[in-house]
């Protein structure tokens, strides 16, 4: 399980360090260790506008204990909010969260780093 919220935290980073095309969307998604987890980036004149990734853990109270954790490691940073839905957990970074990032580059970037964590990218 940690490798894959490694590999998942590392992705999602990498995954807005790059982005293209004019209102696009590139997803994606990750198997591991029986652990599922998808990524929709949104791309708009060669910018990421959004990242929206969902995890499904085992149970609620895993979901729960995730976002608690993540939310103390991260903070509330603006432009992220992390949540709970059931058993999936779903981080969304956007406006604010984006720009403070510096997250630039060109979709075909992203979609090369994601592929090399393991994710399959349409």
């Amino acid at each position: 399980m940690k490798k894959y919220l490694s590999v998942l935290f590392v992705a999602v980073f990498a995954l807005v360090l790059t982005g293209c095309g004019k209102g696009n969307t590139l997803k994606c998604t990750i198997e591991e260790s029986g652990q599922k987890g998808s990524a929709e980036i949104t791309f708009k004149d060669d910018k990421v506008t959004k990242v929206v990734t969902t995890m499904e853990m085992a149970s609620k109270e895993e979901a729960s204990s995730y976002v608690a954790l993540y939310t103390a490691f991260a903070g509330s940073e603006e432009g992220m909010t992390v949540k709970a839905n059931g058993k999936k957990v779903v981080i969304t970074i956007s406006g604010k969260g984006l720009k403070d990032s510096g997250l630039e580059g060109k979709k075909a970037d992203v979609k090369k780093a994601l592929e090399d964590e393991g994710y399959k990218c349409k």
